[in-house]
């Protein structure tokens, strides 16, 4: 799962479970994944195994921050 591509994601274990974040780095052990808009939102280290590719899904905070972040957003492909 480490080649999981960075973007949305589902967590399915633990505290955050059924919350989508967003996947936006590894250490090569675990997935950093924020929960809620990349870079505003608090982050967590979560093992690979908890967490779930959801294609094009997206919580309404990275909604937000990509129509208020246009710019940013085309740079970092979110």
């Amino acid at each position: 799962m480490e080649d999981l591509d960075f973007g949305p994601v589902l967590i399915t274990r633990g505290k955050h479970k059924g919350t989508i974040g967003y996947y936006d780095d590894t250490n090569g052990r675990s997935a950093l994944v924020f929960l809620g808009a990349p870079f505003v939102s608090p982050f967590v280290w979560l093992p690979f195994k908890s967490i779930e590719p959801v294609g094009n899904a997206a919580s309404l905070e990275i909604e937000v921050f990509r129509k208020e972040n246009p710019e940013l957003c085309e740079i970092m492909g979110v």
